[in-house]
């Protein structure tokens, strides 16, 4: 391969031909990996990408900013948990280009979500290709070879799976922000030895951060002045390379134009957003985070070991190896390694002590829940990027013919171990699909009256709930926004993820289309029957006398459903009785005065991410249909077809995928298997 010292030595003319077709080779390599990463990663997500989605929660609330973004009228950033918008829109726009190109121009998935989590899969790609495309950069014997470049970044992938199977291929922001962390701190190494050929990857990935989250802005910069002054402590005796100088400077005037101006991009809507709504969005960042109390060192230092293995319950499970194993092979002095494939690992080396103490000065100034993982969830990159560097220390230091082949074989295994990991869907991915919100659109459509439905938070007896409460109020007004309806606004105490479009006006409030939302519950004769339910939510009218209740309610009749209660039935408590085990009976004793369609008002033991609880009924021995409860929609009306005699007496047979023991998630002692739990039957 030709090399930049032989380039210098050959006429201009020879040179710049070579220099283009260089360029065009290393295109054509970035664009068969950008390929091949995307396909494997689709494979991995191909039953959520294949599938209709209707999404809800934080995915609701960021295809309402998608939607603006498919019109280039969005300059604000994703919501945040504190009531403000974070600094940026770009992640919105790889949404919605996926949503345009996918779905809407190239119809190659079958709902607009589903072009979401494709275009993810194509911008965690461009970041493996990226982080495989500067490896490969690196000196000594590395230098210009795929193998040992692949098998960095195999291993990084692998770890990272092992951290967060979510971080590769999910779709939620703090997992979004893993891989142009790496990206930006493999660039980073190149800047510590005065290297400019990763700017532009190193401009777009601190792009994608700042626009990210508010908080990347002091820890980016915090970066760049410990990298600058690392370099200049490396440099002191090559001007030529010292960053902060006017030899390097002079030097590469004009190479720097280009990555300043990608970054000067990034920032125009933050600039725009501030001139529209002076002081605008800096002022809110800056005012949360004097808000902020100062955590003490050690919390500090703790909640940074939790991303190397240190804490209880670390998600990075073992990571505290690679990062001991890596430090002592570089106070070691990398003795096996050639000279200069040490002086690019030492330079990594450096990067990451600089990240690491970037993210310890964050955890001590700015973290206000030391307990939630997500906030930093991007430095799990350095225990990652710390496993890449030492397998390529091993090939480095090793002198076999087989060297090669050996790397392949472990780069293969290592891509195989996180395909083991990456091949389970988040625990989140139940947000993705919610296929009830459709009902739940049309019921509120149908509401009487004109204009925007007024929405008020009834925050209840119990706030748990308002969590769902919310991520399924998303999902309403994202599924109406993508019908073109603007449905409803909200009005009482929601504070976060809605933009100013969606709060009521007060003419709104004052027209007296006016309801409150809470969690579905038990049907309460107090409050009434409900103007609209589904999807976990109940619609009820401001100041209208309430609607009488039409269901036998098993608080309200005890006696008569444990007539009915056959196998499979817990002692009736208060106003349910839970199944305990996979199958529970109903015994319905004939009435000719039954309607064909029978509703259970039914509950579920669901108690937390990921778990959920299957359902499947069977009435006379015909099958009469299935359901999911997931932790957004615990409640669940189901209606079953009695068939062709219902008045006749029936055997309901509700069959329970996989009954849950609370005693096996920390809730009290109780052993029972539960499932479902019975709350009445529609008379």
């Amino acid at each position: 391969m030709t090399t930049d010292a032989t380039l210098d030595a050959e006429p201009a003319q020879a040179r710049t031909p070579q220099r283009h077709a260089a360029r065009s080779r290393r295109a054509l390599r970035f664009f068969l990996l950008l390929v091949l990463f995307t396909a494997g990663l689709a494979c991995v997500n191909w039953d959520a990408i294949r599938t209709v989605n209707h999404e809800s929660s934080d995915f609701a609330a960021n295809t309402l900013l998608v939607l603006d973004a498919k019109r280039f009228q969005l300059i604000q950033g994703h919501y945040s948990r504190v009531g403000f918008n974070h600094p940026g829109p770009a992640l919105l726009y790889v949404l919605a280009f996926g949503e345009l190109l996918f779905h809407d121009w190239l119809h190659l998935v079958p709902s607009p979500f589903s072009g979401q989590l494709l275009a993810v899969d194509v911008y965690d790609a461009a970041w493996l290709a990226a982080i495989v495309a500067m490896v490969r950069r690196m000196s000594g014997h590395l230098s210009g070879r795929m193998v040992p470049a692949l098998l960095f970044t195999a291993v990084m992938l692998l770890v990272l799976a092992w951290s967060d199977r979510a971080i590769v291929g999910g779709i939620w922001f703090p997992h979004l922000f893993v891989l142009p962390y790496a990206a930006l701190l493999v660039a980073g190494a190149r800047l510590v030895q005065g290297r400019i050929d990763t700017l532009g990857t190193l401009a777009v990935a601190a792009g994608f951060l700042f626009n990210g989250h508010a908080a990347f802005m002091p820890i980016l910069g915090l970066t760049l002045l410990m990298t600058l002054a690392a370099n200049r402590v490396l440099a002191r005796r090559e001007p030529e390379l010292r960053i902060v100088g006017r030899l390097w400077l002079a030097t590469h005037r004009r190479a720097l134009l280009l990555p300043a101006g990608i970054l000067f991009l990034f920032f125009v809507p933050l600039i725009i957003a501030t001139v529209r709504e002076f002081p605008g969005p800096l002022y809110d960042y800056l005012k949360f985070g004097r808000a902020n109390k100062a955590n003490t060192l050690v919390e500090a230092a703790r909640f940074v070991g939790v991303y190397w293995g240190l804490g209880d319950g670390a998600p990075a499970r073992g990571a505290l190896a690679w990062g001991l194993a890596l430090a002592a092979l570089l106070l070691a002095g990398l003795g096996r390694v050639p000279p200069a494939f040490a002086r690019d690992a030492r330079a990594l080396g450096i990067v990451f002590l600089v990240a690491t103490l970037s993210v310890l000065y964050y955890a001590w100034a700015g973290v206000d829940m030391l307990g939630q993982v997500y906030i930093a969830a991007f430095y799990f990159a350095v225990p990652a990027l710390a496993a890449g560097l030492l397998a390529l220390i091993g090939y480095a230091s090793i002198r076999i013919r087989a060297r090669e082949a050996m790397a392949a074989m472990l780069a293969l295994l290592a891509v195989a171990g996180a395909w083991h990991w990456l091949r389970v869907p988040p625990d989140y991915a139940y947000f993705y699909n919610h296929a009830n919100v459709a009902a739940l659109y049309e019921q509120v459509r149908r509401l009487p009256g004109h204009g925007r439905v007024v929405l008020d938070l009834d925050l209840g007896p119990n706030p748990t709930t308002q969590g769902e409460v919310w991520g399924n109020t998303m999902g309403l007004l994202a599924y109406a926004a993508r019908q073109g309806v603007d449905l409803a606004c909200v009005n009482e105490n929601w504070h976060i993820s809605f933009t100013r479009p969606r709060r009521c006006r007060p003419e709104e409030v004052a027209a007296g289309r006016r309801y409150q939302v809470r969690h579905t519950d038990a049907p309460n004769p107090v409050r009434g029957e409900p103007d609209a339910e589904a999807q976990g939510l109940s619609l009820f009218r401001a100041g209208a006398p309430p609607r009488p209740v039409a269901w036998n309610t098993v608080g309200a009749q005890p006696a008569w459903f444990r007539q009915i209660l056959g196998e499979g039935w817990s002692a009736i408590e208060g106003d349910s009785v839970w199944s305990d085990g996979p199958l529970a009976v109903l015994r319905l004793p004939a009435d000719p005065q039954r309607g064909r369609m029978l509703t259970l008002d039914l509950g579920s033991f669901v108690p937390g991410y990921g778990a959920r609880i299957r359902l499947q009924a069977v009435v006379n021995g015909r099958a009469a249909g299935s359901w999911t409860f997931y932790p957004t929609e615990r409640r669940r009306r189901v209606t079953l077809d009695l068939g062709p005699a219902p008045g006749a007496a029936q055997h309901i047979v509700l069959t329970i995928d996989q009954p849950l023991r609370p005693v096996d998630y920390g809730i009290g002692q109780d052993t029972r298997r539960l499932g479902i739990s019975l709350y009445g039957i529609r008379k």
